[in-house]
């Protein structure tokens, strides 16, 4: 899922991802390229999708388990993996599949953002019935826990908060995760840059804060609503592993203290010798290093310093990195019509 997890921090709780060099654990082609999707690792299982179909991949070998195809539908969104069950949005439904069979479908009444998985329940923003609705659905078979009418789309969660954004990017509020009633908002319109980042990974929750902005960047207290700290800012892209939010865009990434907003280090990201701005599609980090998605290929720098660990360069003409999800030993991302298992060389 995109973020790892329902806060959208990026962070993986490993010591053994690879920091000094990388090579190709395995390589399979998968179908239609669909970049911006990170793949999805549980049990020993990977997820991706294709433009039609979900691709269930053994994580150890990268050999085929199955595939699910969805006929007449784009898929988009996900796939997030809640109670065994692999979901993912196409046109205006959400689907949940497990081995090559799905399991339930949720129809709304027109199309939606990315869902937010928060333990076995699912969040998402719909027009449903009769009005814009924010929707919690049992995981387990599809089923609305509750409906409330809401014109705000869940970003991200933690301490039983849901924080959400209107379609304006000038609004946030704090969603009760067990009714949607709202316990804070925040506006503020005549600001310069979106109150949430438009694209990317988007806004991260850490250590009780949440961060977003493009443009602008925001620290926003997720309990109280109240703003921390603002900055002026550039990128959408974000991660943070708990000491330091890590922010991409314009070919660079910089490392931001999460305390005051002051930048602690700027690292470019594009291929050595290159001036050209790289485009960046998403970010993962562990305690040491921030693994990097981009334009030139997967680039990890050092958290602490962002000095460059390595770079993994695809061969040209193969496209650009995906956003990586790192898992234990390997990171592994999307190439054109790939996924892409790398491990310490």
């Amino acid at each position: 899922m995109r973020g790892r997890d329902p806060s959208r921090s990026g962070y993986a709780p490993t010591t053994s991802a690879p920091t000094d060099d990388v090579r190709v654990a395995w390589r399979t082609t998968v179908g239609d390229p669909h970049l911006f999707q990170s793949p999805t690792v549980a049990s020993d299982i990977l997820y991706a999708l294709t433009r039609h179909e979900l691709v269930a991949l053994d994580a150890a070998t990268g050999t085929e388990r199955w595939r699910f195809a969805t006929e007449g539908e784009l898929l988009q969104g996900g796939p997030v993996v809640v109670d065994g069950q692999a979901c993912y949005r196409a046109g205006v439904n959400l689907y949940a599949v497990s081995e090559n069979q799905a399991r339930w479908k949720f129809a709304t009444n027109s199309s939606f953002d990315e869902v937010l998985p928060v333990g076995n329940t699912i969040f998402l923003a719909s027009y449903f019935g009769s009005s814009d609705s924010l929707i919690a659905l049992d995981a387990s078979n599809g089923i609305p826990r509750w409906k409330t009418p809401s014109k705000y789309r869940p970003l991200a969660y933690a301490d039983g908060i849901l924080v959400g954004a209107g379609r304006s990017r000038t609004t946030l509020v704090g969603l009760d995760a067990t009714n949607g009633e709202t316990r804070w908002q925040l506006s503020r319109p005549g600001l310069p840059g979106d109150i949430e980042a438009a694209f990317g990974n988007g806004p991260v929750i850490s250590n009780g804060t949440f961060y977003s902005g493009a443009g602008r960047l925001y620290a926003v207290d997720v309990r109280e609503g109240t703003v921390e700290w603002t900055t002026d800012a550039t990128g959408a892209v974000m991660a943070a592993n708990g000491k330091t939010l890590f922010r991409a865009g314009e070919g660079h990434v910089v490392a931001v203290d999460s305390t005051d907003g002051s930048t602690r280090w700027k690292t470019s990201v594009g291929r050595t010798g290159e001036n050209r701005t790289s485009f960046i599609s998403g970010l993962a980090v562990t305690d040491t290093a921030v693994y990097v998605g981009a334009e030139s290929g997967l680039v990890a720098l050092d958290a602490a310093s962002g000095e460059r660990l390595f770079a993994f360069e695809p061969e040209e003409g193969t496209g650009s990195v995906g956003p990586p999800a790192v898992v234990g030993e390997r990171v592994y991302v999307g190439i054109e019509n790939a996924v892409v298992a790398l491990e310490e060389a």
